[in-house]
């Protein structure tokens, strides 16, 4: 079982390259290769009688999972068989996930196994950084391609396999806190030493997406981490942040723009939001009234692409139709308040657990861990990325992971 997780987690480098276009939405090779480990590692721990392991995520995860199906049945009645297919698709994708995730926590259960998880997850971030600094330089400008898929090219922007630089900004946004606490934990200068680099090049590659949303979750998420485990740090940080921002006019403009659209949005002055924030706040306003014609239930789990366009709202052809530029909206609309509330029980019992781990042991890894969540959750306010399948597929595993770390 242990080379099928391997296998499972190193997709996140092919990334969005395996991906078949089916009217709009897409199945990757996640969907398919993942329902299949969590049915064969949940049938072997019932017919060989195995103890299923302790992973506190697990009933927050059904919780949110019940609610999904049950605003399903109820919001995709009136489509057509493939759309109730393909829709019911993601809540078996988010089953296979939750189980990655608790057998990740029965497959690493030694010291041993625990570094070894790491050392190879970081050889992964490495290869999918390193994609993604080939495409930036080789091929800045993906529109060729991206435009018959429904993409938005994003030139001259690090994006690699995946074809999107926010969700890439936001796996750096879990990923930097994490080999930061890692790095503090870890006292071996020959593992040390070169996680250091790879932590300055995933702070590199973070900058070269020009991500307005990675910036600010990361930036809020290594902070965090900071405060409670090495404020003089942040003197550093900031140091650094500033000179990269100096040396690049286009950094200067995004956040030049962040701000603005900041201050407009707080003032009600939408003069001052720059095209692509506007484009945001009009999928928000949208969003908002599609919920308030199913405030309870929602309108269905993942048919937000086929109802939204009866309203009018998206093209459904279009990759971006699959939710509101949110998480948090996607959510609140497609599963109402009660599936709102389970999304927040659920991702709020994963931050909490492993803050509260970090307060009683002092471990570092816990620390930046907790707060990769955060900056995550923070990240998907702005962009639709917390339940995007490569984002969640990490997170889980190192939930996972992290339940029986050896002491």
């Amino acid at each position: 079982m242990k080379t099928w997780f391997w296998f499972c987690l190193a997709l996140l480098i092919p990334g969005m390259l395996l991906r078949i276009p089916v009217g709009g939405a897409g199945i990757l090779a996640t969907d398919i290769i993942l329902p299949l480990f969590a049915l064969i590692w949940l049938l072997k721990k019932i017919i060989l009688k195995e103890p299923l392991p302790k992973n506190n995520s697990i009933i927050s995860g059904l919780v949110f999972l019940a609610i999904m199906l049950i605003s399903f049945i109820f919001g995709a009645s009136e489509l057509f068989l493939k759309e109730q297919l393909l829709s019911f698709a993601y809540i078996i994708r988010f089953a296979s996930i939750l189980i990655f995730g608790w057998a990740a926590t029965d497959l690493f259960r030694t010291q041993k196994l625990y570094k070894k998880f790491f050392r190879y997850l970081f050889w992964i971030t490495t290869l999918v950084l390193s994609l993604g600094f080939l495409q930036f330089y080789l091929i800045p400008d993906i529109s060729t391609w991206s435009t018959e898929g429904g993409w938005d090219p994003h030139t001259g922007r690090l994006l690699g396999t995946w074809l999107d630089p926010n969700f890439l900004a936001g796996f750096l946004g879990l990923m930097i806190p994490v080999m930061i606490g890692q790095w503090y934990q870890d006292q071996n200068f020959k593992t040390r030493f070169p996680l250091g680099i790879l932590i300055f090049i995933s702070l590199w590659a973070l900058f070269l997406t020009f991500s307005r949303s990675g910036y600010l979750a990361t930036s809020i998420g290594m902070s965090l981490f900071f405060v409670f485990r090495d404020p003089k740090v942040l003197i550093i940080a900031v140091f650094f942040a500033g000179l990269g921002i100096i040396s690049s006019e286009r950094a200067q403009t995004r956040l030049e723009n962040m701000s603005g659209t900041i201050s407009a949005l707080i003032f009600r002055n939408t003069d001052e939001i720059d095209p692509t924030a506007s484009l945001r706040l009009q999928s928000w306003q949208q969003s908002l009234a599609l919920w308030k014609k199913q405030p309870i239930i929602g309108i269905g789990y993942n048919t937000y692409r086929y109802q939204a366009a009866e309203e009018g709202i998206v093209d459904e052809n279009y990759f971006s139709a699959g939710g509101s530029d949110s998480t948090h909206l996607t959510v609140l609309v497609t599963t109402g308040i009660l599936g709102f509330l389970a999304f927040l029980y659920f991702f709020g019992t994963l931050i909490w657990s492993n803050f509260l781990q970090f307060w009683h042991k002092k471990n570092p890894v816990y620390l930046g861990f907790s707060t990769g969540i955060l900056a995550l959750f923070l990240h998907a306010i702005f962009v639709n990325s917390l339940l995007f399948p490569f984002l969640l597929i990490p997170l889980l595993a190192i939930h996972g992971v992290l339940q029986n770390k050896p002491q």
